[in-house]
């Protein structure tokens, strides 16, 4: 049987999924709702500091709150690998959506080719989405796809095909391994309002150069999530397992702008 927190937690957490708790309003204090429950304060607090973590209650003033927008545990990522963003939100039971910034086909510069072991004016394909789970606004995601491995990449309509779905079903170069590199910063002005944050608001920042089973580039990415919606997990072994591999941006070239 799960421990008392937790089930004081569950029950909480079914409420704002419910709606019994609707988004926006307040929470009852602490007496009452430990007096409701059946509980000591001290399990109560443990069951709304986990809420508060997973993003379903806010404290502000010494009260609690459901967030306008319903809350959510965000997106965990990394401990089941190497995945697409559909196939996560999929996963968490969200509803996924994109609408595509920007699509075209375009030569390399020499930064560019650099980062994707092409030859300097090699074409690409440049694909720009802001991403959202369940009409939450999640990240925004600036991808370089080499065109060579990937023509008629640009016709396909991205708001709702999933990019490595096309990248293994279509082009045959399914991505298997991905070098990656985290993040914490404030946002930048261009993509604040696509993520729904206030200016210098909290985001990770995440570059990545995958590749497919024969070793070769089939995208440079930079992600930009929410800091509040997105959490990524590893598991690390002294002696081997899991790594990632942090590059900085003097290894990386520069980093493209949206």
């Amino acid at each position: 049987m799960a421990a008392l927190h937790q089930q004081v937690t569950e029950t909480i957490r079914g409420r704002i999924r419910s709606g019994v708790l609707r988004p926006g309003s307040r929470v009852p204090g602490e007496r009452a709702l430990a007096s409701e429950l059946g509980v000591s304060r001290v399990t109560l607090r443990q069951a709304l500091r986990t809420l508060e973590l997973e993003g379903l209650l806010k404290a502000e003033g010494g009260a609690r709150w459901v967030p306008p927008d319903g809350g959510g545990a965000p997106v965990e990522e990394g401990a089941t690998g190497l995945v697409s963003f559909t196939d996560l939100g999929v996963t968490h039971g969200r509803t996924v959506s994109a609408t595509v910034l920007k699509l075209v086909t375009r030569p390399t510069d020499v930064d560019e080719a650099e980062l994707l072991q092409l030859a300097p004016g090699a074409p690409v394909h440049e694909l720009v989405r802001s991403r959202a789970l369940d009409g939450i606004p999640i990240l925004v995601d600036h991808s370089l796809i080499p065109a060579a491995l990937t023509p008629g990449l640009d016709r396909l309509d991205f708001r709702a095909e999933s990019l490595y779905g096309a990248l293994a079903t279509r082009y045959g170069c399914a991505p298997v391994r991905a070098e990656c590199a985290i993040e914490s910063r404030a946002v930048q002005p261009g993509y604040a309002a696509h993520l729904g944050l206030e200016e210098n608001g909290p985001v990770l920042e995440i570059q990545q150069v995958t590749f497919d089973a024969a070793g070769r580039i089939v995208q440079w990415s930079r992600s930009v999530y929410r800091g509040d919606r997105y959490k990524f997990r590893a598991v690390l072994e002294a002696g081997g397992g899991f790594q990632l591999t942090r590059r900085t941006a003097a290894e990386t070239g520069r980093r493209p702008t949206f």
